[in-house]
Formats: C-alpha cells, sequence, structure tokens
C-alpha cells in the first residue's frame, strides 16, 4: 500500500508544470519560514515552539523535540517516545535548527551517500545529535528489532556518550515513509530551511566568496568555519621576495582580511588556493563500519 502511494505522489510531482513547481516550493518555503520564526522567537527566551514548555522543563506525559537537550530527569528510556510521537524528518529539521542557532551551518554535516537515506551530525554546544539511515535500514533488514523501516540516533553530552546507534531501531511513520519513497522516485530532495550544513554552504558558493569573507582580527581560529591553503608560484625566470610575503602577511591582519585574497599583489607570481572545512566545523560521526565520508576541497 505504501509503494503504491509513493508511486501515485512521486507521478503527480513529475506531471507538475514549471509553474505549479514554483507555486509549491513558494509555499513549502513560506510554511519553513512562519515555523522557523516561531521557533527562534521562543528559542530565544527559552522556551520550546513545540510545546511551549521550558527548554528546562521535562513533562514525561508529553514528548517533545526538546528533550534532545536533556532537561533534568530525561533518561535514554524516555527517546523512544519522542521518536513514536515526531518523525525523522521533523527531528533533523530541529536539531538543525538548533544546531544553526549555535553558529550558521558550520555545526551540521551531511555526509549521506548512495548506500544512505540520511546521515547528518548537528552540534549546539555541549550537544552534539546524529541520524544515521542506510539503505538497509529503510528498506527493513532482517532481524527481531529491525525488520521494518527504521534510523538510528546517536547522542553526546561535553563529548560522552549518551545514546549509541545500536540503542534503538526507531520505526518510520508510514506517511514519512511514503513521501520519501515518493521523493526518491521523483528525484525531489529534501530541503532544509534555515537548516543548511555547511555540506550545503560549500555546494553553493564559489570558492572566491570564501577567500573574500573577512577575518577575525585577533587571530582566533578555533571556531573558523574555512580552512584555506595558498599556493604561490614564481614565474619561469623570477623569484619571490620573502619580505613581500611578510609584509603582505601582517597587512592582511591589519585589514581583517585573508591573505589569500592580497595574494594576487605580489608581482611575479601565480597563486592557487585550496578552500576546506576549517577547525570550526563539526567532524561527521558515521555508523561503525560504514564510509566516513569527507568533504570535497574546492
Amino acid at each position: 500500500m505504501t509503494d503504491a502511494l509513493a508511486q501515485r505522489m512521486a507521478d503527480r510531482l513529475k506531471a507538475l508544470t514549471e509553474e505549479d513547481r514554483i507555486a509549491l516550493n513558494e509555499g513549502q518555503i513560506a510554511e519553513s519560514e512562519r515555523q522557523h520564526a516561531a521557533f527562534t522567537a521562543a528559542f530565544s527566551e527559552g522556551r520550546c515552539s513545540v510545546c511551549g514548555d521550558g527548554l528546562d522543563v521535562f513533562d514525561e506525559k508529553t514528548p517533545c523535540l526538546h528533550w534532545f537537550l536533556r532537561p533534568a530527569g530525561v533518561k535514554k528510556k524516555h527517546y523512544p517516545a519522542v521518536a513514536q510521537a515526531f518523525g525523522m524528518m521533523s527531528i533533523q529539521s530541529w536539531m538543525r535548527w538548533v544546531a544553526n542557532e549555535g553558529g550558521w551551518a558550520k555545526n551540521i554535516a551531511d555526509t549521506a551517500d548512495d548506500d544512505h537515506v540520511v546521515q547528518v551530525t548537528a552540534r549546539y554546544g555541549d550537544y552534539a545529535w546524529s541520524i544515521s539511515c542506510g539503505n538497509s535500514d529503510f528498506a527493513g533488514h532482517s532481524g527481531k528489532n529491525s525488520s521494518f523501516p527504521h534510523y538510528h540516533v546517536q547522542m553526546s553530552i561535553k563529548d560522552r556518550p549518551f545514546i549509541s546507534y545500536s540503542d534503538f531501531h526507531f520505526r518510520i511513520h508510514d506517511d514519512e515513509l511514503t513521501i520519501l519513497k515518493a521523493m526518491a522516485a521523483s528525484g525531489v530532495k529534501s530541503k532544509f530551511i534555515h537548516g543548511e550544513s555547511f555540506d550545503d554552504l560549500m555546494a553553493a558558493v564559489e570558492p572566491e566568496w570564501v577567500v573574500n569573507l573577512p577575518i577575525d582580527r585577533d587571530g582566533n581560529q578555533s571556531g573558523a568555519p574555512f580552512k584555506m591553503d595558498t599556493m604561490l608560484i614564481a614565474e619561469p625566470g623570477t623569484s619571490m621576495s620573502g619580505d613581500d610575503i611578510y609584509n603582505l602577511i601582517e597587512r592582511a591582519k591589519r585589514e581583517g582580511v585573508t591573505f589569500a585574497s592580497l595574494a594576487h599583489t605580489i608581482p611575479n607570481v601565480s597563486v592557487q588556493t585550496i578552500v576546506s572545512e576549517g577547525p570550526g566545523v563539526i567532524d561527521p560521526a558515521p555508523r561503525e563500519g560504514g564510509r566516513g565520508t569527507r568533504r570535497k576541497e574546492q
């Protein structure tokens, strides 16, 4: 039944005119904007936009997404109730929104490959969450507790494990399963408005944009989202001046710009800059035995 419904939904998506597709996207974006505005307003006040309670409130009778911030009283055994009340994509969207409250994009890693429906890691302060749904999980592989479509969650607090991937097999809700299958059949990709990851950012921007970003004048690079390696190659028959390079480094510091953005001013050199994730970008947390996909340099 789920497969047949998913196929009908996929067929309808494929049959949309460009005008209808644009209108559908605009409507979904507007609704996401509305929900995110409510989320940020509540979060800034220490409240949960879902249940209305404080983020530090635990009511066992009302499972809620903010339990992933582990208010006092929440134990590991309580999280299946959250998964039952909320779908995998809703949980993922909430985690992404929270993570981006701590710094846009750099706190989320999307590393799903051809073997995964979802593989995402997000962090906020002392908390880190990962959701993993491999193709075999999505299909419901053999096993007493895994013969149904499911996903896994990992959670750590202050780098100490609290929930492991192997602790639970959270069932994917039927309606969500239908939507995900329809999206796969129609080629539609999930977009998380205000939940963009570092990988989304790297795919959307040109290296030149990164090179021309301002930098922290105090020299603290521990939270930097980007790392830039710049190579200077002297043209044939010429040489580079060490003094020119040193002076340019000092100028970049004074002006609060990257060395790479000024490197072209050194005479008789060609410049190549490789942009990759910096020390402030979250590391992916793949499941044991899985491929720890690394991001590509630009």
